[in-house]
């Protein structure tokens, strides 16, 4: 493993802060991954439904949230 996959990094992502907010693209802190994760360089991301139902709190209101499943790296 490359050592700047073991270092904390300084990235861009789209993020809500609380229900029903738009999103807000901000500077983020992403902790080097776990044994079990890969990190991967993000070029694209689309939000999907999901994405989108979860910024009104569903299924439960967990805040903030950056979506995610939805990339292309």
């Amino acid at each position: 493993m490359e050592s700047s996959n073991r270092k904390v990094i300084t990235c861009k992502a789209a993020v809500v802060w609380k229900e029903g907010e738009m999103l807000k693209i901000e500077e983020i802190q992403v902790h080097p991954p776990n044994s079990n994760e890969v990190r991967i360089k993000m070029l694209f991301a689309s939000l999907c439904h999901s994405d989108i139902i979860t910024f009104n709190g569903f299924p439960i209101p967990l805040f903030p949230r950056v979506p995610r499943h939805e990339g292309v790296g």
